[in-house]
């Protein structure tokens, strides 16, 4: 697609008929159990919710279609990724996910010649770096960052479950990285 054209196909005439499909139904579910998880404070919960998260979405994705299969697949890696982060802080785990992650994108990434489908995979694994090496503040900054790159592109895709995810992950993200904050400076 060019330009803005995937704007207004988001946000076409048929917008209510688009976005109540059963994959649409089953991204809001995703994002109702994802608000959540970004207002934990504890990073230990704060990983295992973002992972039931993750599995809601790989359903949503796989349910969207062929355009959105790189997210499905880049859900199933985090899943097992947000396990491990729970568990390791090694780098060579660490690489290992991000490695996987770029790999299994490139399998089935449908034009891996559009920059926009790699926007995902670069947020994606700014997240992993995020969890494995960072904490509090640093590592919701990083997840900060992912969610601008997936709020593009979540509109690209069409996903409305993914791009209200996103841009509340970002706000809950900003509120709880300001409270971090507060409570580190008393």
């Amino acid at each position: 697609m060019d330009n803005l054209d995937f704007l207004y196909q988001f946000m076409g005439t048929d917008f209510i008929d688009r976005y109540t499909t059963v994959p649409q139904l089953i991204g809001i579910l995703g994002y109702l159990v994802g608000i959540s998880a970004f207002l934990q404070r504890r990073d230990n919960v704060f990983r295992w919710q973002l992972t039931i998260v993750n599995v809601i979405m790989t359903l949503h994705f796989y349910l969207l279609g062929p355009e959105s299969y790189p997210a499905a697949i880049l859900n199933v890696v985090n899943i097992f990724r947000n396990i491990a982060s729970n568990y390791t802080k090694n780098i060579s785990v660490m690489l290992f996910f991000i490695a996987l992650m770029w790999i299994f994108y490139f399998f089935t990434t449908p034009d891996p010649t559009q920059f926009i489908h790699y926007l995902s995979v670069i947020g994606t694994t700014l997240v992993t770096i995020a969890l494995f090496r960072l904490q509090q503040q640093k590592m919701r900054l990083l997840i900060l960052m992912s969610s601008v790159l997936w709020i593009i592109y979540s509109l690209w895709i069409g996903s409305l479950g993914s791009l209200a995810i996103e841009v509340t992950f970002a706000i809950i993200n900003i509120i709880t990285i300001i409270k971090l904050s507060k409570k580190q400076t008393v």
